[in-house]
């Protein structure tokens, strides 16, 4: 008697139904596609004298829509995964406008320009910044020198101790803190309001005072101040006076709106106006010396170019005024001209210098 082991029809279609292999499949993974292929070939060739017992093929198709189940389990948890991170990046943009403080440990580097990297000190100390790449190796050692008790940015160049430019990346840093008793390392966080979400490599990172945050890294997270926007409409302080503490400067087309910087001294002494962009870096770094300032209000002025005499590129630029004793307070006042967009946010101008400031600064409108 001949046996035609391939002559069974409804095997054939059963079997040409399942022998394309899904290209979408990883190829070092067992399927369902393959499952049911073997599962055909074993009915295909099995001895007609000695067929299988009723039960093994009961357990293999049980095993089947266990198979079954759990690859649909599968792509339910791929799915939920989408969502979540979805929801994490909804998360992310909601923390716009309100205020939080963050550990703040890494500087980034991108096309060779550094970027990021503050610290905050309670009291006068000498001060120094260690920098480390990814695998912990030392990167560069900065020493600021004395500073006063104030919140400062790091400002690194991008270079490694031997002046080597650093690839582009993800920098971590430690800062130490010497008032007398040796140094001992000082927590690195910033306290602000979000204003925006920036992507870097993919990930989302929150702007806080300049500073690149790392969302993972908050430690609290509160509704920011109301200011008289709440209240108001920002077109109310249109032909008001004002006085406010900051002051910036905008660049357009390489023009300067708001070229002097107007501060107060109690004493005559030294001076450095520091020119910083919105990444935190300090552009420009300006001195006058004691000879030159009075007490009393004094006045310099940027000409819209870098320490290296580039021009700077259009934005928005803050001013900062130091001395050797510590901050000086940047107050300006005048009657508010108009209102200017920059990045999304407001700020308001001030009509005889053309100073730019924003709502969270004003301190009096009359």
């Amino acid at each position: 008697m001949t046996i035609d082991a391939a002559g069974n029809s409804s095997l054939d279609k059963l079997s040409s139904s399942y022998q394309p292999r899904d290209t979408e499949e990883k190829e070092d993974t067992l399927g369902r596609t393959d499952f049911l292929t073997m599962l055909v070939a074993q009915l295909q060739n099995q001895d007609p004298l000695n067929p299988m017992e009723g039960s093994d093929y009961s357990a293999q198709l049980a095993q089947f829509s266990s198979l079954e189940q759990l690859m649909n389990l599968n792509d339910t948890m791929e799915s939920m995964q989408t969502a979540f991170k979805q929801g994490n990046e909804s998360d992310v943009t909601s923390l716009v406008g309100k205020e939080v403080t963050g550990k703040v440990d890494a500087i980034e580097v991108a096309d060779g320009e550094s970027f990021g990297g503050s610290y905050n000190i309670s009291e006068t100390c000498e001060v120094m910044v260690t920098i480390y790449d990814s695998d912990g190796r030392e990167v560069r050692s900065l020493y600021p020198g004395q500073k006063n008790e104030g919140n400062y940015n790091i400002n690194w160049d991008g270079t490694d101790n031997s002046g080597n430019k650093v690839e582009d990346g993800s920098y971590k840093y430690v800062v130490t803190a010497n008032s007398g008793y040796g140094f001992e390392e000082i927590p690195t966080t910033v306290t602000g309001v979000v204003e925006s979400v920036v992507y870097n490599d993919g990930k989302a990172y929150l702007q806080v005072e300049g500073v690149l945050v790392d969302p993972g890294s908050l430690v609290q997270v509160m509704n920011a101040p109301e200011t008289e926007e709440t209240a108001s409409s920002i077109t109310d302080y249109l032909g008001k006076e004002i006085t406010s503490s900051t002051s910036y400067a905008a660049v357009k087309d390489g023009s300067v709106s708001g070229k002097e910087c107007s501060f107060e001294l109690e004493n005559q002494e030294d001076v450095i106006l520091s020119v910083f962009n919105q990444s935190g870096e300090e552009l420009k770094s300006i001195p006058l010396l004691a000879e030159q300032a009075s007490a009393g209000t004094n006045t310099i002025e940027w000409d819209g170019t870098d320490n290296s005499g580039s021009a700077a590129a259009d934005g928005l630029y803050l001013y900062s005024v130091s001395t050797a004793s510590g901050s000086v307070e940047t107050t300006v006042s005048g009657e508010v001209s108009g209102i200017q967009y920059i990045n999304g946010s407001k700020y308001l101008v001030l009509k005889d210098s053309g100073i730019l400031t924003d709502l969270s600064s004003v301190t009096s409108v009359n």
